[in-house]
Order: structure tokens, then sequence, then C-alpha cells
């Protein structure tokens, strides 16, 4: 689980209304692409005045199940720059800490997550669950 944990953050109950997804608001829960048979659900949410991603379930081919990065935030302090963009954050990888820019932009119920270290980039497409 380590690994789409770290692949997810590469790329990772709110309560949310009609409003708040015709406004392209990052709130809510992500499923993030799945790697190797593994995805996590992330919840986006308010942390000091910014947005960050909390891990809030962990699963496999068959299921659910208690992964490592489970209860840790992996994105953090994103700002909503306007149209659905988000910057200025960081992706964390949950067992080492390591962490890269972050930056996210939503369409719709998918979100395209693009994260660099240096020349190297990594772009995923994380989809909505609430």
């Amino acid at each position: 689980m380590k690994h789409i944990a770290f692949f997810a953050a590469l790329a990772m109950g709110v309560t949310l209304t009609s409003t708040a997804f015709a406004n392209g608001s990052l709130s809510g829960i992500w499923r993030t692409a799945t790697y190797n048979g593994e995805y996590a659900h992330v919840r986006f949410g308010p942390c000091g005045g910014k947005t960050c991603g909390v891990v809030v379930g962990t699963f496999d081919k068959a299921g659910e199940i208690q992964g490592g990065s489970l209860g840790k935030t992996i994105v953090i302090n994103m700002e909503e720059v306007g149209q659905g963009a988000y910057e200025n954050g960081r992706i964390r990888r949950p067992d080492t800490g390591q962490s890269a820019p972050l930056k996210l932009e939503l369409q719709g119920n998918s979100m395209n997550v693009r994260a660099c270290i240096g020349p190297l980039c990594r772009n995923e497409t994380w989809s909505r669950v609430k």
C-alpha cells in the first residue's frame, strides 16, 4: 500500500451541495488513480485558510484494506487560483515525508493531478467520489 500512496501522492465525510460542484470546489472525497490494483480515497477540505487532502480509505482488488497511508495528509496547502485550478501546494509521500510541488485542475467530476520534481513530472486523473 506504500506504493499506491506514493504514486497517488505524486500524481492525493464532507457533505457537499450541488453548488459546490458547480463552482469547481475541491472539497469532498476523490479516488486516486489505480496503481498495481490499489488506490486511495482522499478527503479534501479546509486547513489553515488553504485546502489539504487526507487519506480516508485504501483499497486493493479485493476491496477496502487498512493501508499504512490511512489518516495521513498527503496534499498540503493548496490555493485556489481560479477557474477550478489549485496551485502553490505540495503532495507528500506518506511513508517517507518526501514532497513535491503540485497543481490540480478540476473538470467536472475529474481532477487532473500534476506533480513535478525538476524535469520529471507525473500526471494522473482522480475522480470525485462524494
